[in-house]
């Protein structure tokens, strides 16, 4: 049996990820921030920590890397406090994740699959939030970058862009009924995503399906991206 590494699965896209690998037949080993309900602490920040995961619980086939934040500050307004927060969580927590797993599956001679939760907003930007937007255009191209790297051991790292999901991030704007109609204005079949519909692909990425799909930045977005 496959194992995967899944962060962020104490709620939203991560835990519906880790939700779907164990009934499609992945060994599944969910962490966090913090540990509890059977996920191990990991800050995606540490690299002391990703090294005492990947070595106190691997090997690892896979890693889909769901961990991540949200705020939102105009450009004038953000500090470097938060431009730095948001670029650790998200790009630094994806090069580790990949290094990390990389270093093992060369020094054994394995190979494995990786995806990285992106965003569409690494397409489309949007006013209010150039932090978030600029840490997810990073990991775009950590995925090309690393992807194009790893290819000729065999091995493949891939990127999601949801669109607008229903998970506890987006919950207070989507609780707002102007907030909500913008945003789902903007979305040609009208309606947000379900968390179930980003680990349904991410699966796929993962599997001998996409075996020739590497360094790639799929929309899941309900055509928000061809609008």
């Amino acid at each position: 049996m496959k194992r995967v590494l899944v962060t962020g699965a104490a709620s939203g896209i991560g835990a519906s990820t880790a939700q779907h690998l164990a009934q499609t037949g992945w060994e599944v080993v969910g962490s966090d921030v913090r540990s509890g309900d059977g996920l191990l602490e990991l800050d995606v920040t540490d690299e002391a920590a990703w090294d005492r995961v990947l070595d106190d619980a691997g090997p690892f086939d896979a890693l889909v890397a769901c961990a991540g934040i949200r705020d939102r500050a105009m450009l004038a307004d953000m500090t470097l406090e938060q431009f730095d927060r948001l670029y650790r969580i998200h790009v630094m927590a994806g090069f580790l994740g990949v290094r990390g797993l990389a270093r093992r599956w060369q020094a054994s001679g394995r190979t494995g699959s990786a995806v990285l939760i992106s965003s569409v907003n690494a397409i489309v930007a949007v006013p209010g939030q150039a932090h978030y937007v600029a840490a997810k255009s990073a990991l775009a191209g950590l995925t090309r970058a690393t992807a194009v790297e790893l290819a000729p051991a065999g091995s493949r790292v891939n990127a999601i862009a949801p669109g607008i999901i229903r998970t506890p991030m987006t919950a207070e704007r989507l609780a707002d009924p102007q907030q909500a109609q913008w945003l789902t204005s903007r979305v040609p079949m009208g309606r947000p995503g379900d968390p179930g519909e980003i680990a349904s692909v991410a699966g796929f990425l993962l599997s001998d399906a996409a075996s020739y799909v590497t360094g790639v930045l799929l929309p899941v977005d309900g055509g928000w991206t061809s609008n």
